[in-house]
């Protein structure tokens, strides 16, 4: 049997992963539990420039362009009075740096673009095909699905999230192989903060379009929350977190009734989430049909991969939205693992004399190689997207003279024009190797090229 992954989840990375083996040559399916791939989800997604460029590589920038939110100015704002702290264009000096602007996309617009742009998007997709078991052996992996079918192929690829159904069948495999028992137990990921992301009509809010507004602090009346919104003329998208009332739960989301939802709305009514506008206003605006209520969850795990099944996305690294870093770690993570197993591949199928699968041994060695590159990427972000949340929502006065007089004069959202972000977060950003690619350029250089690494 030729080399062929399987891919367990239809969302952003599965489908970039997917694009990706396309263009090594390298068979896959992908396995989707819903009915379909495409979704109506409300949720905003920040695409940062090394993103961007991610999938300008793979032939899409062009039409995510077409259907991206304009943004060019960052307010912050006290959510109890709604005064502005700091402003910048930060976002308009990164695409200066980079040569790539960020693109703020709604998620169904991000996800519907992979899928029609995707050669084996009728023929690799396999919906309704939820997993319920994965068996690894010598050359492959058989995985059950729920309806009966089995699926063969060489190794498996979870990126199905948070929730990670490949992801606790790894663990329990490594706990039968003594590896760690405990894991059984373990519940990787932890919820301390949830919230609502929604969509309302700015018709009549008059929200300034193009500009991203954080309120910090919550309202006069709430136990700390954070308001981020971005409008254009006539819609208003946003996200509020705020602490879970019971404390920290590594429980599922609930799925929050109507009420519940109402509820907490009402509690952020007063909350200034930009200057004259209220979200009690946005709330009387919403579309419902878009909003969604749950709780967001954190963790990161130390184990990728077992045997041949390695982790990719949500499923090993999982932040809250607040810094909109959580989609561009997973992609670029999706990148650093089909350069692994193309590099891997290409080098068994090159010796003539061999011309054979990789071994259970080969795959783990490029699977640690994965884990070792990322991780030493990830950690950092994640440290800081945890810590970020925790400091937006604070009330107190410490945190307003932080927010009032420290932050304007050390953010390192307008240091240098930011200069700081670019040199250490977005210039780093990863490149799919084997595809032959120049892209755009910005004053700061790109540190890994098609062919070359800078160091």
């Amino acid at each position: 049997m030729a080399f062929k992954v399987i891919i367990v989840g239809g969302g952003p990375i599965g489908l970039y992963m997917a694009h990706a083996f396309e263009r090594a040559n390298i068979d896959y399916v992908i396995l989707e539990q819903q009915d379909t791939v495409l979704n109506i989800s409300g949720q905003l997604l920040f695409t940062w420039p090394q993103t961007v460029r991610l999938f300008d590589q793979i032939g899409l920038l062009d039409d995510l362009e077409k259907v991206s939110l304009g943004i060019h100015h960052k307010k912050r704002l006290f959510g109890d009075n709604g005064r502005v702290t700091t402003t910048s264009n930060f976002w308009d000096a990164m695409q200066d740096n980079h040569g790539y602007p960020f693109l703020p996309l709604l998620r169904s617009e991000l996800v519907k673009i992979l899928y029609i742009h995707l050669k084996g998007r009728e023929s690799n997709i396999r919906v309704n095909s939820r997993v319920t078991d994965i068996k690894p052996h010598a050359t492959g992996v058989h995985v059950h699905l729920a309806d009966g079918t089995l699926i063969q192929g060489s190794i498996v690829v979870g990126a199905d999230g948070v929730h990670s159904r490949t992801r606790k069948i790894m663990d329990s495999l490594a706990a039968q192989h003594a590896l760690n028992p405990a894991r059984l137990a373990n519940k990787p990921m932890v919820s301390t903060f949830y919230g609502i992301f929604g969509r309302a009509s700015n018709v009549n809010l008059g929200i300034e379009p193009e500009v991203f507004f954080e309120s910090r602090g919550g309202g006069p009346n709430d136990g700390g929350a954070v308001v981020q919104c971005l409008a254009t003329k006539d819609i208003v998208q946003f996200v509020t977190l705020k602490p879970l009332p019971g404390g920290p739960t590594s429980d599922r989301s609930p799925r929050y009734s109507d009420q519940e939802m109402e509820e907490y709305a009402t509690s952020l009514a007063d909350v200034a989430v930009c200057p004259g506008v209220k979200f009690s206003d946005v709330w009387a605006n919403v579309e419902r049909k878009s909003t969604r209520m749950l709780n967001q969850e954190e963790g990161f795990l130390n184990n990728w991969f077992f045997d041949r099944i390695v982790l990719v996305g949500d499923a090993v690294h999982k932040s809250t939205s607040v810094n909109g870093l959580g989609m561009t770690c997973g992609l670029h993570s999706g990148a650093v693992l089909a350069n692994e197993l193309h590099s891997l591949i290409s080098q068994l199928v090159g010796k003539e004399e061999e011309k054979r699968e990789p071994t259970t041994e080969e795959l783990e060695s490029a699977f640690k190689r994965y884990q070792e590159d990322r991780k030493s990427e990830v950690k950092p972000v994640w440290n800081g997207g945890h810590a970020m949340i925790r400091e937006v929502v604070k009330k107190g006065w410490v945190s307003w003279f932080w927010d009032r007089f420290v932050l304007p004069w050390c953010d390192m959202e307008t240091f240098a024009r930011g200069w700081l972000v670019s040199w250490l977060l977005i210039r780093q950003g990863q490149i799919l190797r084997f595809v032959p690619f120049e892209g755009r350029k910005g004053r700061v250089p790109w540190a890994r090229k098609v062919g070359v690494v800078v160091v």
